[in-house]
């Protein structure tokens, strides 16, 4: 077995010629002895003379014009002339030629290696065994003994081929060529149907690009559809990675006139000139042009290139960033893990490395991924090793490697690409683009440009984040990430602000889940079609939020984000057509509307027609003055919600439109599974109906008992809700304008107050026992107003605080608790959200800072003991406006 012994293009060579000349000699030995040529070659003799004569070497042994094969199947037929152990022999290695005569021809023809070609080379030639192969015998031996012995090998490249070419030999024969298959098939079938004027493999630094040209390059030269009479290549590569680092390459083309000098010297060994004189020397010949490692020169000195040259050339680049115009880009990824895993344990054989080669397959598995399975990375560690470093230490500082590869790219890029690297470290996951739109402060245009940037770099990769999806996450290559954690790590501040704003990004996407639980259709409520509308979501939510702490102008700002990362999402319509109408844009709002109705319907999302509709028909209905219209909408949300919200919606329009009875059965529906806000809401709405029914009873037809009972059935319904334990100040308020109302159809012409005698009464002892609830609220001062009116023409009995307010008013006090304005000292109901045992705070919507009081200010605290917590209590309370930055209490009372 000599399967130990280390092969190279120059070692196969010499053991394969010596394979040859045995047979050779074997064939002159023992058959040529004694048959003439013509007779002991037989249909071979012509040709093999033919070749012999055009060289003018008549003399010459004709088995020297023999192919490998056809010498071997001649001594096969003449086995009875062989003695009988070579005839044996021949008759049992017949399938080791088989597996020969492919590898001879690679070898002797400069052709790239095969994957396992040196190892069944030795195999083959070690299976003639026999004293007739002295010399195969010598050479092996040779090979054995001396590892470093390297023969001199002639270049045959190019010599004799039909088709001219410089191509190098390729670098990668100790293993072969290993995957890439279907990546090589691809790129032949573009160059032999030349319909691509420019083809670039792009790949980060070390993937393989140059190796799979290469092969691509012999691949097609030996094509026998071949379109070029030429194949040129040229390298730009500067710089060589080895064990012991970076080295310069000396003599090295640097730029593309220097290329174009050394693809004309093909031609021409005298050739000096540039672009315009290659082109000259080429015109008309069918030429492929092969430079290698573009990245070198700008995408302007390509076109030049391009544009120069004549249109009977093609070009076959290789680049880690691309040209990006003109070119088909054909990207070259990491090998996968098997066959990354078959390069390192071959080259590791190839280069003698026993202690690699005989490692584990799942500890080989491991050591490429962390190496990420780049060819480079692959060599550069076996040859670390190789060198005397210890692998653990080799694998883990991979500085000089990451530097080489990426180094170059990454000084290169802009700013914008720079930090948008940043940020995908930071966040050490695939991004969509809409999130990284969310989570950089860039304008999405610069943004778009960034990623480009970044691809055309191959620094991050794109991937589909589904098969049902069309939306792409991007990533960081593992070369990038390593480069960053490694070489070249990001600022502090960069990732830190990245951080914090995704934990922003989160914490929104979080409430807005929770928000759509509780009430599906509250405004802030943004709806997701799936994942990728979450950023969009996000933007939009920030959007509302600008409306309300901010400015309409930088709401504006957002809704344009959001449009440009997702211009057909109807939510980005339906939400900028609501902040349009809040701001009193009721034509561009209406118009905005039609935009999201139309984007919903024409991809069939019912749900988001229904959406739109229902926010829709509230602007038709309270800003546009159109409720005939906005009822159409509301019915196509109720129908596909069947909701409380939807039923509310349905009930305030129908109220608006004057439709009484059915605006109470929509909000009596609607009330049936509110709850919270959502019932408060629905409550007050019920009550405003009744309202606005008496009214209109009593003001357009005459009908001021009826009026009044509506009035008292509005009172009736809202006190109940308040009775419960319910304190909402709108609610209260209206229920207090059910109570003004029905003083005011109590106090018409023609009715007898004596037949609301009862209803008046029981209305008046409701409001005195809650008068501390009614009594804090706006609408109480009006209440009291229609009571002194009411007072002036009927005498009813009412309770002393009722009699006290009522003279309050008739003498004229404007500077009390019943002042028409909310000045300090007004009264407010509000709830304890802090009670510290001395002091506390009370939280009230007017004043988002809270209201601080202290002990000695609550009037009824020693009635509730000494160690009281009033948290949650309801409380009614006065505000002094002091010179500090907090409102204070100037009196609180507790709520029974």
């Amino acid at each position: 077995m000599v399967s130990h012994v280390a092969m190279t293009r120059a070692r196969l060579y010499v053991l394969i010629d010596a394979f040859e000349n045995d047979m050779r000699q074997a064939m002159n030995h023992y058959i040529l002895d004694h048959l003439g040529e013509e007779e002991a070659l037989g249909s071979s003799y012509a040709r093999a003379n033919q070749r012999r004569a055009s060289e003018q070497m008549n003399e010459a042994a004709i088995t020297t014009y023999l192919d490998l094969q056809e010498c071997y199947d001649i001594l096969n037929s003449h086995r009875d002339s062989l003695p009988a152990d070579l005839g044996r022999e021949l008759r049992e290695n017949t399938s080791e030629i088989h597996a020969l005569v492919p590898i001879r021809n690679r070898v002797m023809h400069g052709r790239p290696l095969g994957a396992g070609d040196p190892e069944r080379a030795l195999s083959a030639c070690n299976s003639f065994s026999t004293r007739y192969w002295s010399r195969v015998a010598e050479v092996i031996e040779h090979l054995r003994a001396d590892p470093s012995w390297q023969p001199i090998l002639k270049d045959a490249a190019g010599t004799t081929d039909r088709i001219l070419h410089n191509l190098p030999l390729p670098e990668y024969d100790e293993t072969g060529l290993i995957g890439r298959a279907d990546e090589a098939k691809v790129i032949l079938k573009h160059l032999l149907r030349r319909r691509e004027p420019i083809i670039t493999l792009v790949g980060e630094g070390g993937i393989g690009k140059t190796a799979l040209a290469l092969d691509v390059a012999y691949r097609l030269i030996d094509n026998v559809d071949c379109p070029y009479e030429c194949v040129l290549w040229v390298s730009l590569k500067t710089e060589r990675l080895t064990a012991a680092g970076v080295v310069g390459i000396a003599d090295a083309a640097r730029d593309l006139t220097g290329a174009a000098t050394r693809l004309g010297e093909v031609l021409d060994k005298s050739f000096s000139g540039g672009v315009d004189e290659l082109s000259e020397a080429i015109s008309g010949i069918p030429t492929l042009i092969i430079i290698d490692n573009l990245e070198t020169v700008t995408g302007d000195e390509v076109s030049a290139l391009y544009d120069n040259l004549p249109d009977s050339v093609n070009f076959l680049f290789t680049s880690r960033v691309g040209i990006g115009q003109l070119e088909r880009r054909i990207p070259v990824r990491p090998l996968p893990v098997k066959d990354a895993s078959y390069l390192f344990r071959n080259f590791a054989k190839a280069r003698g490395v026993t202690r690699l080669a005989s490692l584990m397959d799942k500890t080989v598995g491991e050591v490429v991924k962390r190496l990420r399975t780049s060819p480079l990375a692959i060599r550069w560690y076996v040859m670390a090793v190789e060198a005397g470093q210890q692998p653990n230490l080799a694998l883990a500082d991979q500085s000089a490697l990451l530097d080489f590869c990426v180094r170059s790219v990454y000084e290169k890029m802009s700013n914008d690409a720079q930090t948008m690297l940043a940020m995908l470290f930071a966040l050490d996951r695939p991004s969509s683009f809409d999130e990284l739109a969310v989570l950089t402060e860039s304008s999405v245009d610069a943004l778009r440009k960034s990623v480009q940037e970044l691809l055309s770099g191959s620094m991050v990769l794109m991937e589909s984040e589904g098969p049902e999806s069309l939306s792409s996450k991007v990533s960081l290559t593992e070369s990038a990430r390593n480069f960053l954690r490694a070489v070249n790590p990001p600022r502090q501040d960069l990732i830190e602000g990245t951080l914090a704003r995704e934990r922003h990004f989160r914490r929104s996407e979080e409430r807005r889940r929770a928000d759509a639980k509780a009430r599906q259709l509250a405004p802030n409520v943004v709806r997701t079609r799936s994942s990728s509308d979450v950023p969009t979501a996000h933007l939009l939510r920030e959007a509302l939020s600008a409306s309300r702490r901010e400015t309409f102008k930088k709401a504006v700002e957002f809704i344009d984000r959001a449009r440009a990362i997702n211009p057909d999402y109807w939510e980005v319509d339906r939400v900028e057509a609501f902040l349009l109408s809040a701001e009193g844009y009721t034509a561009q709002a209406t118009t905005v509307y039609r935009n999201a109705l139309r984007k919903a319907r024409e991809v069939g999302d019912d749900e988001g027609v229904a959406v739109v509709s229902y926010f829709f028909s509230g602007h038709l209905s309270r800003n546009a003055n159109e409720p005939e219209q906005a009822l159409d909408y509301a019915k196509i949300a109720h129908d596909h919600f069947d909701s409380s919200e939807t039923a509310l919606g349905l009930g305030r329009i129908h109220m608006w439109a004057g439709n009484f009875e059915e605006s109470q059965a929509f909000l009596e529906e609607s009330l049936e599974n509110a709850q919270g806000k959502a019932r408060l809401i629905a409550m007050t709405t019920l009550v405003d109906s009744w309202v606005r029914w008496s009214d209109r009873l009593l003001m357009e037809q005459r009908r001021p008992e009826d009026a009044a009972h509506k009035a008292y059935a509005g009172f009736s319904v809202g006190l109940s809700e308040i009775n419960s334990g319910t304190f909402d100040e709108r609610l209260t308020d209206q229920v207090l304008k059910a109570a003004s109302m029905m003083l005011k159809c109590a106090s018409s012409r023609g009715l007898s107050a004596g037949s609301l005698e009862s209803q008046l009464a029981k209305m008046f002892q409701a409001i005195d026992v809650k008068r501390n609830v009614f009594f804090a609220c706006r609408e109480y001062r009006s209440f009291v107003r229609s009571l002194a009116h009411f007072s002036r023409g009927h005498s009813l009995p009412l309770h002393a605080r009722l009699i006290n307010d009522l003279e309050e008013v008739n003498e004229g006090k404007r500077h009390g608790h019943l002042s028409s304005e909310r000045n300090d000292g007004a009264p407010l109901i509000g709830r304890v959200c802090s009670w510290r045992g001395t002091f506390g705070f009370i939280a009230h919507e007017e004043y988002p800072d809270n209201v601080f009081f202290p002990a000695a200010s609550v009037k009824n605290l020693r009635e509730r003991g000494e160690h009281v917590d009033l948290t949650d209590a309801t409380v009614t309370f006065s505000v002094e406006h002091g010179d500090g930055p907090r409102p204070r209490a100037g009196w609180v009372e507790i709520q029974k």
